[in-house]
């Protein structure tokens, strides 16, 4: 049997939870991931895994992407098919392959779109956000685009989720963003080289960032939190940054106003150094603020954390507390000082510290990690066989 996955935008950091279903389901199935590009590249962190057959169309234009979406029919072989968001470039292609080709969909919801589309057109004109949207209706970030991809979500056979706040708002089967233990496995690094290897000090205290820097993603509290801290050997590496972006430039600027020497970053980087750069850190810390945008959201970054065994502090967000109960730190969002303190006791204490990490690494492996995920999600697709 295969499956073809349907992602929206094959360019985007959205190609991520497209890439962790095929991972999972080439265990057993033949699979292919399939979607629009809307730039020139697949989206850096996993285009280089041979594993994964990628097909795409690109689009070239506002208008005439309407006629290029078209395509993306053609190209989907799959038996069933796996739409990743309720978006019209992933489940809206699935639903017309549906109602053509009597082909069996799934849809998968990882994140509240309707959710960030409130929060980002808080301020945004009529027109912006009506007549915009509908123009470029295709757009992730339309209104529209969201707003009636919500409201379809009957034509799915089946679906899947990645927390609870998406299930309670759409039922279906919560399959969190796992991690391979075997590639995520802590005991593969030594701290002090990787530290070596990219010019950092062994000495240095590093409190770690890592993933797409967003506005609801808190990076700016995190950065007030370290300028508290009176530990002279702290140092925030913020690993993802992407210089095409504007908000990646303004929190360059006001952390290097803010910190000096105390701030370190790295470009985004390839799924297969994620263990590595982790590897470094002797804090990680999700910093999520409250707002539409996140109240449905789990950054699969707290997994990657946990699988690696580090401190982990995050924000009283979604499900974050209770993932991270009795292995890690929760801090309520937006308060730096209280967040500054909870960075600083971790530091002072490694060995409580070292001790929560692991005790995170268990609970990862039991309920987070591609073994266990698995068992859920293959579930769901025997029934197709």
């Amino acid at each position: 049997m295969k499956i073809s996955i349907l992602s929206p935008d094959l360019s985007s950091n959205c190609l991520g939870r497209a890439y962790l279903l095929a991972k999972i389901l080439q265990r057993h199935y033949k699979i292919e991931i399939v979607g629009p590009l809307f730039t020139e590249k697949i989206w850096p962190p996993v285009a280089k895994d041979k594993t994964i057959t990628y097909k795409f169309i690109k689009i070239t234009g506002r208008i005439k992407a309407y006629w290029e979406l078209k395509d993306l029919l053609r190209l989907v072989k799959g038996d069933i098919i796996y739409a990743v968001k309720p978006l019209f470039t992933s489940f809206g292609i699935g639903i017309l392959l549906k109602i053509i080709k009597k082909k069996p969909l799934i849809l998968d919801i990882d994140d509240w779109q309707m959710g960030f589309v409130k929060e980002y057109d808080k301020g945004i004109g009529f027109v912006r956000r009506y007549i915009f949207s509908a123009i470029q209706f295709y757009n992730m970030a339309s209104y529209w685009n969201s707003l009636i991809g919500e409201n379809l979500i009957y034509f799915a056979d089946e679906i899947t989720v990645s927390n609870n706040f998406l299930k309670k708002k759409f039922g279906g089967t919560i399959i969190w963003h796992g991690r391979d233990p075997k590639a995520f496995n802590p005991k593969k690094f030594d701290k002090d080289l990787i530290k070596k290897k990219y010019k950092i000090n062994k000495n240095k205290k590093v409190v770690m960032f890592f993933g797409t820097p967003r506005p609801h993603k808190g990076i700016e509290d995190l950065i007030e939190a370290i300028s508290l801290i009176e530990i002279p050997e702290v140092l925030l590496v913020i690993i993802g940054m992407d210089n095409k972006y504007s908000y990646c430039h303004y929190l360059n600027k006001i952390a290097r106003k803010t910190l000096g020497k105390k701030f370190k970053t790295f470009g985004i980087q390839p799924f297969n150094k994620v263990p590595e750069f982790l590897s470094m850190s002797d804090v990680v810390v999700i910093p999520q603020r409250k707002n539409f945008a996140t109240i449905g959201q789990i950054p699969a970054k707290v997994f990657d954390a946990m699988a690696m065994a580090k401190p982990i502090i995050a924000t009283n967000v979604c499900d974050l507390p209770d993932i991270l109960k009795g292995c890690g730190w929760i801090v309520e969002p937006e308060a730096p000082q209280k967040l500054a303190k909870i960075i600083e006791y971790i530091l002072n204490n490694p060995e409580e510290a070292k001790k929560v990490g692991l005790k995170a690494r268990q609970k990862f492996i039991e309920k987070y990690s591609w073994d266990a995920i698995e068992k859920v999600l293959i579930n769901i697709f025997k029934k197709y066989e």
